[in-house]
């Protein structure tokens, strides 16, 4: 993902989007994005784009208006897989992570990676269960393995961590 719809802005149909990419190009005029919302998809060319801190304006040349621009508040910005860098080894994409199952190294459900959340240490990944939720670092030893074929993170189950 590359950006979230705010809300639509002005009435020629440019939103107002918050910005999830460290890649200012993705909006480059005649970038090709993927418009997605509640299994919605359209493709769609950047026209036109102005940056505001995590924030900016975007104008797609299929919006028009300020109608068609309301139907797509909430929607993801994104571009598809095959487009995406291939990273180093034991680096991911947020999506990758999103929705892991976290596993002990016996293999004990300990919940689902639900949010990733950035900190001046680094990043920390929330995982939830039915009964709440804990986070493990992404830096350090606790995290022993990720197998995304299998969609599993396996880490240590230290005492104190949940």
């Amino acid at each position: 993902m590359v950006a979230t719809v705010v809300r639509s802005h002005g009435i020629k149909g440019q939103l107002k989007v918050r910005v999830e990419t460290d890649n200012p190009k993705r909006f480059l005029p005649g970038e090709s994005l993927l418009l997605a919302l509640e299994g919605r998809i359209q493709e769609v060319t950047v026209e036109g784009f102005v940056p505001q801190n995590r924030y900016g304006l975007i104008k797609l040349t299929e919006i028009c208006s300020l109608e068609e621009a309301d139907r797509w508040r909430g929607a993801d910005l994104a571009i598809p897989a095959s487009r995406l860098r291939q990273l180093e080894p034991g680096r991911y994409y947020t999506f990758q992570l999103l929705g892991l199952a976290v596993v002990s190294p016996q293999g004990q459900h300990l919940g689902n990676i639900s949010q990733i959340e950035e900190t001046p240490s680094g990043d920390i990944y929330l995982v939830k269960d039915e009964s709440g939720g804990f986070y493990v670092p992404a830096r350090g030893d606790i995290i022993q393995r990720i197998d995304l074929e299998r969609g599993v993170m396996e880490i240590r189950d230290v005492e104190g961590l949940r």
